[in-house]
């Protein structure tokens, strides 16, 4: 999950190899395999063009201050959804020195920090974000996303719960998730909001199935079912996000194995976007 505008407007997943579920007939592997691998390379060049463009705005000598600072953000970005962290840290840290009180880009970096497991560092960015922005719910998930990936999860919680009081729209959804998730995962008693959530989505709503999975109410290879549309990319798409959450579920109901194979299957998307992509790679690390 990224920052999204709406329910069934986000951009999710564009590619998806299954290996732990029958929601698709048998032999559809390859086809989505295929699918996946060219869904790759068109968002690879994507981000490589935005490199490029932001590299020559730099370069050019003609922008300066605030404009500046966010030509060396949109590198960060693109670098990071490449997988190229040391380079955003870098470009995060310039666009910092040019603007010191923006609390967008201290996220940026705490974020960048997480993907590199240097947690302390990540700490700090996020506290001078809330310093900057006490309101900051984003600040406030990546709090929780920190400390769900230490096993800190009545923390974690806690920092979800912040995030749920500023949230809107679809954003109200995932944040109830992800306390479901700590509170389950940390087996911490109190009754979380799941279920009045589960309650209020409409049928056919995404990410409806998942938030009845994790509510007790539809099984994962379900969920992960019920995210089929006519529409092959679409379908991909709601399909990837399911597989992180159903890793969650499995790891509720301690079936590790499972979990490591849907965990694996959400990292194969390679939708190096989405926040589920390298918790779902942290996930994979802590099971070594």
């Amino acid at each position: 999950m990224r920052r999204r505008s709406g329910i069934g407007n986000a951009l999710r997943a564009l590619a998806c190899v299954l290996l732990v579920s029958s929601a698709l007939p048998v032999g559809a592997e390859e086809a989505l395999s295929d699918l996946a691998q060219q869904v790759r390379a068109e968002r690879q060049q994507r981000f490589e063009r935005v490199v490029l463009q932001a590299s020559a705005r730099i370069e050019s000598g003609e922008v300066e201050g605030t404009q500046l600072a966010e030509a060396f953000r949109n590198r960060a970005v693109a670098r990071n959804y490449m997988l190229q962290y040391a380079e955003a840290l870098q470009d995060f840290s310039r666009a910092i020195d040019i603007d010191q009180v923006n609390a967008q880009y201290y996220e940026d970096r705490a974020i960048t920090y997480l993907k590199l497991r240097e947690f302390d560092a990540a700490a700090r960015d996020l506290d001078m974000a809330l310093g900057l922005d006490p309101k900051r719910g984003s600040a406030f998930r990546e709090k929780g996303r920190l400390a769900f990936y230490q096993k800190d999860f009545y923390r974690a919680s806690q920092e979800f719960s912040r995030a749920l009081q500023s949230a809107e729209g679809d954003q109200v959804v995932y944040a109830v998730m992800w306390i479901e998730m700590a509170l389950r995962r940390g087996e911490i008693g109190g009754q979380g909001p799941i279920g009045v959530i589960a309650a209020q989505m409409q049928p056919g709503q995404w990410p409806g199935p998942v938030v009845q999975m994790l509510a007790g109410q539809m099984e994962p290879e379900a969920a992960i079912e019920s995210a089929t549309t006519i529409n092959p990319k679409q379908t991909l798409m709601q399909q990837c996000e399911a597989y992180f959450y159903a890793g969650q579920h499995y790891l509720i109901s301690k079936e590790p194995e499972k979990a490591k194979a849907a965990f694996q299957a959400a990292v194969a998307t390679n939708v190096t976007e989405f926040l589920e992509y390298d918790w779902a790679v942290q996930e994979l690390e802590q099971m070594k």
